[in-house]
């Protein structure tokens, strides 16, 4: 029996979670805090109950409303996403020591913050398992908290593979690269524009919020003071993601900083050849010389140099390139691989005593 919480933006791995529990035969539940439909039509169509827990007086009431929901419908298994949400999950676990808790972690530390210590110190009393869903993060809480290392596993993001799919197309150079990301600092958009003045054989399109900030008027005003602006276009974010891909020939992510970051993943399953900096887990699903090139994102002169490989690579090699990916995304990003590693981890002991891989 499972019961959820979720936070922000993991609420597409968690709803899949929960569904494919329920395909599965498992009783779950998903049980929030933050009002909203939450993929209301997809639980609802799977069978998979949604419990609203409202926020009556502040945070230590909400710990004890949802520890008395548990205790209330026998859940004894709680897994938790996010860290905000994992640190009300501890608390709850201290109310109901006999529940089985499995937080989940959603990024990517650069640092060791006073919070995360708190976090870790909190998992290490109360977590059963740990689950990072990039291994840099693995990595990261394996060398700041070892108590935790035989608790930890790593389980990546799920991509929809029929939803994010390669269509058929014919690579003809100048190449289209598309990237969709939010316009702020940690995804070097200014960079990237500084890069494109220096590839005049390629056209670039950024999906994304933050046009209005000032993060992205600065953007806009580059592109017009080096005159791109037939070459390098900015667009409101998009749900239709899938169509965006469908129309590029490759994919940029110049950012400073990601954990796993879902528009590679997707890109990936589109068969989209891409170019991205070589930070946190990149380089395990991109390699030069078969479906992309990396760079040092320190280095501005490592972005040009990987948009001019591109610009030069012909479209034969593109479309080897885009199998890659596709192979890539098929045999890491899968629902039925993100369900079994889950499965496996529930179906092992409750303490934990094994590091995932």
């Amino acid at each position: 029996m499972i019961a959820s919480l979720r936070l922000g933006g993991a609420e597409r791995q968690l709803a899949g979670l929960a569904c494919m529990l329920k395909a599965a035969g498992e009783d779950v539940e998903v049980l929030t805090y933050r009002d909203g439909d939450f993929y209301k039509g997809e639980l609802e169509a799977a069978g998979v109950p949604h419990c609203f827990v409202p926020q009556r007086a502040g945070e230590v009431q909400l710990v004890r409303d949802i520890a008395s929901h548990l205790r209330a419908t026998g859940r004894d298994t709680l897994i938790s996403f996010l860290a905000g949400t994992n640190l009300k999950a501890c608390l709850v676990k201290r109310l109901c020591p006999g529940v089985r808790l499995i937080v989940s972690e959603r990024n990517c530390n650069t640092s060791l913050l006073p919070h995360d210590v708190l976090r870790f110190s909190l998992y290490r009393k109360y977590a059963g398992q740990v689950v990072c869903n990039c291994y840099a993060q693995t990595e990261f809480i394996r060398r700041h908290a070892p108590a935790l290392r035989g608790r930890l596993y790593t389980i990546p993001n799920f991509t929809d593979l029929q939803l994010f799919k390669p269509v058929s197309r014919e690579f003809r150079q100048p190449y289209r690269v598309v990237t969709t990301a939010r316009l702020d600092s940690r995804k070097n958009a200014l960079g990237l524009i500084r890069a494109a003045a220096q590839c005049p054989s390629l056209s670039f399109d950024w999906y994304g919020a933050g046009e209005d900030t000032c993060y992205g008027r600065r953007c806009r005003q580059l592109i017009a003071r080096l005159g791109l602006e037939d070459r390098f276009r900015i667009h409101p974010s998009t749900r239709d993601v899938a169509h965006v891909y469908s129309a590029a020939d490759a994919f940029c992510l110049p950012s400073f900083y990601e954990g796993t970051p879902n528009a590679l993943t997707e890109a990936l399953a589109c068969g989209l050849p891409a170019v991205c900096s070589e930070v946190s887990d990149n380089g395990r699903y991109v390699t030069g010389g078969k479906n992309g090139f990396l760079f040092n994102v320190r280095n501005p002169k490592e972005l040009v140099r990987a948009l001019q490989d591109l610009a030069a690579t012909e479209p034969q090699i593109m479309k080897e390139y885009a199998s890659g990916s596709r192979r890539t995304a098929e045999s890491s990003f899968s629902k039925k691989l993100f369900f079994e590693r889950y499965m496996d981890l529930l179906r092992g002991p409750a303490g934990g005593t094994k590091s995932g891989t």
